[in-house]
């Protein structure tokens, strides 16, 4: 079923500059993802070097790696799976519109077993946990917090934000998002020009450039940084600024249950991939038999 499946991955800073026609494109603060078919793009000539590029059932394994948080920097964490599902709910329609539905139940299937059997009791799993767990372990735990973006990072850490009666104030550039999020979650919200620090917390789930707000921080202030690349040259010393770089090696207590979960998963992922290729032998007159997919 999906050996002619084509999948391009990037991480890289400067993914939005390259863009595959009739691709069905998953993109997330991450990461980048285009799925075709080895059909219609066999090897693009001016794909950049940073692009990572699978085929066949290969191809199936590196998205399954992806929603289950294989291939994330917080290992096993479960906000890429509600970002893959709510993007794959809008499979186009059409033929390959089917075939990305089929594609999407049988990787949601797959990450549910190794979910279920692999991937529990690994310590923190989620971004919101993650800022759950500084926020309410800190010296002075903040009564109220400032998120800052509108994307879905921030909108799967939101909720956690709102534990022991914190108040949470959105701030971003989006005010259609802004109003959203403040109303499913009873937040207040601000336009980024609007807004200034008032002695809160900040957790930052966008890549925005505070420099010009550092020199407003109140001393002992706690900066919770989910940027994977800081852009601002430094922080000032008296404020609580942890990186993500920072929260990830604080997670040390888990690394060789982890270290031990890599290794078994390795396996089993082959069988995963064996089971769905005897799978797909039995299916006869299929979209992938078709001698090239209609977009």
């Amino acid at each position: 079923m999906w050996s002619t499946l084509q999948v391009f991955h990037s991480e890289s800073s400067d993914r939005e500059l390259f863009s595959l026609p009739e691709a069905f494109s998953w993109k997330t603060c991450m990461r980048t993802v285009l799925v075709s078919d080895s059909r219609i793009h066999p090897n693009p000539e001016d794909l950049p070097a940073h692009w990572e590029v699978k085929s066949g059932y290969e191809a199936y394994r590196l998205l399954l790696e992806i929603i289950s948080g294989l291939r994330s920097k917080l290992f096993g964490e479960t906000e890429v799976l509600s970002q893959f599902k709510q993007r794959f709910q809008e499979v186009p329609d059409l033929a390959f519109g089917d075939y990305l539905a089929k594609l999407r139940d049988n990787l949601i299937e797959d990450c549910r077993t190794l979910r279920s059997g692999y991937l529990q009791n690994l310590g923190e799993q989620s971004y919101g946990g993650l800022a759950d767990k500084y926020l309410s372990e800190a010296s002075n735990p903040p009564k109220e917090i400032t998120l800052f973006g509108t994307g879905q990072l921030a909108e799967k850490i939101l909720p956690w934000l709102s534990h022991s009666n914190r108040k949470t104030k959105i701030v971003g550039r989006n005010p259609n998002r802004l109003e959203f999020l403040s109303s499913v979650s009873g937040s207040t919200s601000h336009l980024m020009e609007d807004w200034s620090p008032n002695g809160e917390a900040w957790v930052i789930a966008a890549p925005m450039d505070f420099s010009a707000w550092m020199d407003k921080l109140t001393p002992g202030t706690l900066v919770l940084d989910f940027r994977e690349e800081p852009l601002e040259g430094s922080w000032p010393t008296d404020i609580v600024y942890i990186s993500f770089a920072d929260m990830l090696s604080s997670l040390k207590e888990t690394e060789e249950r982890t270290k031990k979960v890599k290794e078994e998963l390795k396996s089993v992922l082959d069988e995963l991939l064996e089971e769905r290729e005897l799978e797909a032998h039995q299916i006869v007159f299929g979209w992938d038999d078709l001698p090239c997919p209609t977009f």
